[in-house]
């Protein structure tokens, strides 16, 4: 069922909590009629800043700064007050209670944004902008978020459309008067082409999305080694909190710690896994066996070793188990190294890179993993790129549908045969900006978004 928009909303648009202003938001037909009920003066029927006491019935409750737009210039294309009072916890509940009392209804999450978008005033693609701005973990979300929610790329996904429509249109052309075989971009080999330009255009949006979704997502990597090599100290100094205990007991990380790092393009969620070694303890077994899992699960290992060790039966396992691994080999304790220890390795493992953890030296990792996931060419990118998963999956969705189309004119199937995966393909495009989507989707999408937005 879908959301009453015929209610008149508020919810806070900032945190509550004790800070020095806190914002309300209003939205509905009724907004300047609720506020003016609590007001110690009316505020007029149009836009502007107005200062304004609030009152419960005769006691002043605060004196507060307020924002109006009038419908449709506003976020949402409804009439908005903003109400930019004392922040505090107690202050901003009352003011909201005040709202709710005088017939206004607590709104639900990403109403704001929801109302925004039935109202035209944004597109879904904007809408979702609007959330990854929010939860943006690292630079490259942020980008996209700015890109997305400014509809900076609206245009893209219209060509497509476009694009996509003008072929059907050419088809339909050829089934509904055959005698026509001459219209202009109609033939064979042209529908082809035109189908080979949209495929290509499709595959780098997926792939640029692809990219930038895993590098936000995170990159699952997993910390391996022997024990009391320091991969709990490299896992402290990555992500700058003593998250996991360190000391010089063998066998300390029994079980597995968690950590996130977020490097301007690309986030990796961490886990520092019990040290493999040897050993009869049950419960370290345990762990042992926990490490060896999550190393085979891994998108990029940290094998942490250290020079005196480099050669054990346990390191050597290790390998054999990373034959086939996206890895950085991690010589740690580099401060207790000489040159000649130092150049000995890299003749062995040229890839190899040198930290003190304890120390905080991790330049040369730090270096080594944004080196591997270079994501400059996303970062400096002016085209589309999705980063929700719904999306990308309606990307893969129109990718099987466009390639199908393809296949089939190739293998000189019927026309109206390819019409039907092309306009399959039209309608996705029109999910994704929202303009073909049902109202519970619509919903459940902006119920993610956070409360006041």
């Amino acid at each position: 069922m879908g959301i009453n928009v015929i209610d008149t909303i508020v919810a806070p648009a900032t945190n509550i909590s004790t800070q020095a202003i806190a914002l309300i938001r209003i939205s509905g037909d009724d907004a300047f009629k609720i506020f003016n009920q609590i007001a110690s003066k009316p505020v007029p029927h149009k836009g502007g800043i107005y200062l304004r006491k609030l009152y419960e019935q005769d006691q002043l409750v605060d004196e507060v700064v307020v924002n109006a737009y009038v419908a449709p210039r506003s976020f949402t294309g409804e009439n908005v007050i903003e109400i930019a009072c004392h922040g505090g916890v107690l202050n901003t509940n009352r003011i909201i209670k005040l709202i709710l009392n005088n017939g206004a209804r607590m709104a639900l999450k990403g109403e704001f944004s929801q109302r925004s978008f039935l109202n035209n005033k944004i597109n879904l693609i904007q809408a979702e902008g609007i959330n990854d701005l929010i939860h943006a973990t690292n630079d490259l979300a942020l980008k996209i978020g700015v890109d997305n929610m400014s509809g900076a790329h609206n245009k893209a996904i219209l060509d497509l459309k476009a694009r996509v429509m003008d072929i059907i249109s050419r088809i339909q052309v050829l089934i509904d008067y055959p005698e026509y075989d001459d219209v202009e971009g109609s033939s064979n080999q042209e529908l082809i082409d035109a189908l080979i330009n949209i495929n290509i255009l499709v595959n780098n949006l997926l792939t640029r999305s692809q990219m930038a979704s895993k590098s936000i997502e995170g990159i699952k990597t997993a910390i391996v080694g022997k024990t009391n090599v320091g991969k709990s100290s490299l896992l402290n100094a990555l992500i700058s909190e003593d998250k996991a205990i360190v000391t010089d007991v063998h066998g300390t990380t029994r079980d597995i710690v968690e950590g996130v790092i977020n490097l301007s393009g690309v986030t990796l969620n961490l886990i520092d896994t019990a040290g493999i070694r040897q050993t009869k303890d049950v419960v370290e077994l345990i762990g042992i066996k926990k490490s060896k899992d999550y190393l085979n699960q891994a998108e990029l290992v940290l094998f942490v070793v250290d020079y005196q060790q480099l050669n054990d039966l346990e390191n050597i396992e290790i390998f054999n188990l990373l034959k086939n691994k996206n890895y950085i080999l991690i010589v740690n304790k580099a401060d207790q190294l000489n040159d000649q220890q130092q150049n000995e390795i890299i003749q062995k493992h040229p890839d190899a890179i040198f930290t003190s953890a304890l120390k905080d030296d991790i330049n040369q990792l730090i270096n080594k993993i944004k080196e591997k996931y270079n994501n400059d060419e996303l970062l400096k990118s002016d085209e589309l790129i999705l980063i929700n998963i719904n999306q990308i999956n309606l990307i893969e969705q129109i990718k099987l549908k466009l390639e199908t189309a393809l296949n089939n004119i190739n293998n000189y199937l019927p026309v109206d045969i390819i019409n039907i995966d092309l306009y399959d393909a039209w309608g996705l495009l029109g999910e994704l900006t929202g303009e073909q989507i049902e109202d519970e989707i619509i919903d459940n999408i902006f119920r993610k978004y956070c409360l006041g937005k």
